[in-house]
């Protein structure tokens, strides 16, 4: 894979989730990293299965971006992977699309070596669409918008921040559970403003 300016699942990468007032934004932030190398951190642990032995779904986006950073954080990438659509989509750097779990497994594995630190703002989540059967509503899509900054190992080994703005769309399952559809860190994509390094 290319060298690419990762800011993957901006929305996603939640490990610190703290909710605010309904006036606020919600407020996400991977754990703060030593600018150290990598071998001075402690290894990552697996997100915990439950007891029949399968990862936690998500019942809604706001607990999909939680689950994912959580995963995230782990470097859980079977986990990560169990958080998105068979067709999904990751949007980079280079306007590049990566589609489905074969990919985005590939894109994840290839982040993962930068040593990101990733903080997430969500300003807004939408929720519309859907299928009404009796008193449910479900098959809804939401789109989850916000902003970011990225620290990350470059190749030469320095550290490099980046800043910019992304909006995910995520999709009800039939059994009410979410998943990710598509995970954009660049809307519009070519805006110059959409990502400053």
């Amino acid at each position: 894979m290319a060298r690419i300016k990762l800011t993957l699942s901006i929305a996603t990468s939640a490990i610190v989730f703290t909710a605010v007032s309904v006036a606020g934004p919600t407020f996400i932030q991977t754990q703060v990293a030593n600018a150290s190398t990598a071998a001075d951190r402690s290894p990552a642990v697996a997100a915990p299965a439950n007891a029949e032995g399968a990862l936690p779904a998500a019942t809604s986006p706001t607990e999909l971006l939680q689950l994912l950073g959580e995963r995230i954080k782990a470097k859980d990438v079977d986990g990560i992977i169990a958080l998105h659509e068979p067709e999904a989509a990751i949007v980079n750097y280079d306007g590049t699309v990566v589609r489905g779990h074969k990919e985005i497994r590939a894109f994840y594995v290839d982040w993962f070596k930068s040593d990101p630190v990733l903080t997430v703002n969500p300003r807004q989540t939408v929720l519309a669409g859907g299928k009404r059967t009796g008193k449910q509503i479900r098959n809804r899509t939401a789109a989850i918008m916000g902003d970011y900054s990225l620290e990350q190992t470059a190749p030469d080994g320095t550290r490099e921040k980046f800043t910019g703005n992304f909006c995910d769309t995520v999709q009800e399952q039939p059994n009410g559970t979410w998943l990710y559809v598509q995970d954009n860190p660049y809307p519009p994509h070519g805006n110059a403003t959409s990502a400053h390094h």
